[in-house]
């Protein structure tokens, strides 16, 4: 009630409530920074949407960052970028992991109804940026651990989180000659198929996938099996195939012996 009785627009006390984490480091106890993006996830969430809805904001400013957009040299083994845990603990802070653990923590005490907001801010906002590769892992990193839960309240969310995946994944494909990391990126959409979409949305994905270069098609190729494909197979029938031999039915005398 104090912060929404600030003289102060809503989104300005939101910035500042995650400046806290983001910006203040040296004032918060490195001991108890996970601590802090808990308590700024359970105040902020509870604020109406103009107070939370700036994290949004924060996360297409990361993916807008030099980090994700060009493939430095310092940078390397891109998911370094994306473990909290491993950047708090060498003194490394970046931002796009500061950022990261802090939205995983705001998710986390969110509602479903503000998670359902998600899906639209992936296909109106983060598809029509998303350009590299770092940038697609760093979505996945952000909304998969969140698969879960979408499944059991909000299946319909999950579905189209599932297809957002895959259209960003064109994106990508089309806008770079060389991709680097299609094995992490098809490991990680195969897990969503076989955990939580299925077949569901089988018909759109086969439309985007029939899109990709082949290296990207043949990684994807059971989930691709496309109609023709599959009428193209000939099918033997069973009377075709060879029966395997059986044992022998006919009986067998056995002499029993007799007791005395």
């Amino acid at each position: 009630v104090e912060l929404m009785a600030l003289a102060v627009p809503g989104k300005d006390v939101g910035n500042d409530l995650l400046n806290v984490v983001l910006k203040s480091q040296p004032l918060v106890p490195r001991e108890n920074i996970t601590a802090w993006m808990n308590a700024i996830g359970l105040v902020i969430t509870a604020l109406p949407e103009p107070y939370w809805i700036v994290l949004h904001e924060r996360i297409v400013s990361v993916i807008n960052s030099p980090s994700l957009t060009s493939e430095t040299e310092w940078v390397g083994y891109p998911f370094q970028l994306f473990d909290f845990t491993a950047c708090h603990q060498s003194y490394s802070e970046m931002c796009c992991s500061y950022t990261l653990a802090l939205a995983h923590a705001v998710w986390h005490h969110s509602s479903i109804g503000q998670l359902s907001l998600i899906p639209k801010f992936l296909t109106e906002v983060l598809i029509p940026i998303v350009k590299t590769e770092f940038q697609l892992l760093y979505v996945y990193h952000l909304v998969g651990p969140f698969l879960q839960r979408f499944q059991q309240e909000r299946t319909r969310c999950m579905l189209e989180i599932g297809v957002a995946f895959y259209e960003m994944l064109l994106e990508v494909d089309q806008c770079n000659m060389h991709l680097s990391y299609m094995d992490p990126i098809c490991d990680f959409l195969y897990h969503v198929k076989y955990m939580f979409t299925g077949d569901s949305v089988k018909d759109q994905v086969e439309k985007i996938i029939c899109n990709l270069r082949p290296a990207l098609k043949l990684r994807l190729r059971f989930i691709h099996i496309s109609k023709m494909e599959a009428a193209s197979v000939p099918q033997q029938s069973i009377s075709n195939i060879s029966p395997a031999p059986q044992p022998s039915q006919v009986p067998v005398n056995v002499a029993l012996p007799v007791s005395q």
